[in-house]
């Protein structure tokens, strides 16, 4: 069974392999809880938002009851994409293939020229796929697999830890959505890594807050930083609701696999995730959300979007450095506790499938791997 090595952290060949990314994408994305819209991206019926689940393509759809829904975003007929990105598509959705047409609820009502079929149809088994989906404060998230706990459970202590800053009451403000030339699992260890704070973000991050208060916390399949900041920077009054660290400081509340969202002592909240594209690129998106639709949230975009560049930097280096074959994982700081729980729940669920034990095709290639 792949397991962390005796510093904790993974050997850098599952960075390189691409057995264990193909892993990745098929059983730890469609096996967790996958953040994939906001809400408010989906007012109206027929609204939808395309999202791909490691290589699952999947659609979140608004019902003309006013339910969302989850389907995989494919035609069952020949397989053809549904939809793409985001949009509306009035009260059915219709396949650009052949025509097939299917009620938001997934149902197959309209196929053209159907009496030319070699056997007859049955539409009531030609549906689409619906998939899990489920909502907490206002964000939707989708479980391929079907088999992940319910999602509050999966959330772990994230939904009481943030309950009042009442992120669904909050307005939708600044976005980033950028390319970063890095695996995604380096990219996660970056952003989950609070070691690395005082230097990365010396101008940034680290000179609006305490870092030798900082603390941390896990569970299975969430983390979580308390960082206070400095008094400075606090709000003259807490914000109603908020209290003890939440209104002292920032409340990193990561969920496994790639996703970070972060309260603020202001009572407002940053929902960050990260996406692979490729062995060795990222999707890495920002949401900015606030109680106050009139703040003038450029200071705030300015703000996330120098971090990023200062982390994409990083990211950068370490996928070009992790190819080298005289590196080696070194000592676990005390502040990298949140990368310790993501890595040993990506080893668990990928070392399930590749485990050379279990008679895997795959697993020779990674024998070895993070023991």
């Amino acid at each position: 069974m792949l397991e962390v090595g005796p510093t904790g952290l993974m050997d850098p060949e599952v960075y390189r392999s691409p057995a264990f990314y193909e892993a990745e994408l098929e059983w730890v994305f469609s096996g967790s809880w996958m953040f994939v819209a906001h809400e408010r991206w989906l007012p109206e019926p027929g609204d939808f938002v395309a999202e791909t689940i490691g290589s699952e393509p999947v659609v979140v759809v608004r019902g003309t009851g006013g339910e969302l829904r989850a389907f995989a975003n494919v035609c069952p007929h020949r397989a053809s994409l549904l939809v793409d990105g985001t949009g509306n598509c009035g009260r059915r959705i219709v396949c650009p293939y052949h025509g097939w047409t299917f009620e938001l609820d997934g149902r197959l009502t309209g196929i053209p020229r159907r009496n030319l079929f070699a056997t007859p149809l049955d539409p009531s088994q030609l549906g689409l796929t619906e998939l899990r989906l489920d909502t907490w404060e206002g964000l939707v998230f989708v479980n391929v697999s079907g088999d992940a706990p319910e999602l509050l459970d999966y959330l772990e202590d994230i939904p009481q830890l943030l309950a009042g800053h009442d992120i669904a009451g909050m307005g939708l403000g600044a976005s980033l959505d950028d390319p970063i030339a890095a695996n995604w699992k380096l990219v996660m260890d970056n952003a989950i890594c609070d070691y690395h704070l005082s230097i990365v973000h010396e101008g940034s991050i680290a000179a609006l807050v305490d870092l030798d208060g900082l603390s941390e916390s896990a569970g299975d399949t969430t983390a979580v930083a308390a960082v206070p900041w400095r008094e400075s920077e606090l709000p003259a009054e807490a914000r109603p609701g908020l209290e003890g660290k939440a209104a002292q400081g920032s409340l990193g509340c990561y969920v496994f696999p790639n996703l970070h969202v972060i309260g603020f002592p202001t009572g407002g909240a940053t929902v960050m995730w990260w996406t692979p594209t490729s062995p060795t690129t990222t999707r890495a998106r920002v949401l900015s959300l606030s109680h106050d639709p009139d703040a003038d949230v450029r200071a705030g975009t300015e703000l996330l979007s120098r971090v990023q560049r200062e982390d994409f930097d990083v990211c950068e280096r370490m996928q070009r450095g992790v190819q080298s074959a005289f590196y080696r994982p070194g000592p676990r700081h005390d502040a990298e506790l949140r990368v310790t729980v993501f890595q040993r729940r990506l080893l668990q669920m990928v070392g399930s499938v590749l485990d050379p034990d279990a008679g895997s095709p795959k697993g020779s290639e990674l024998a070895g791997v993070a023991r």
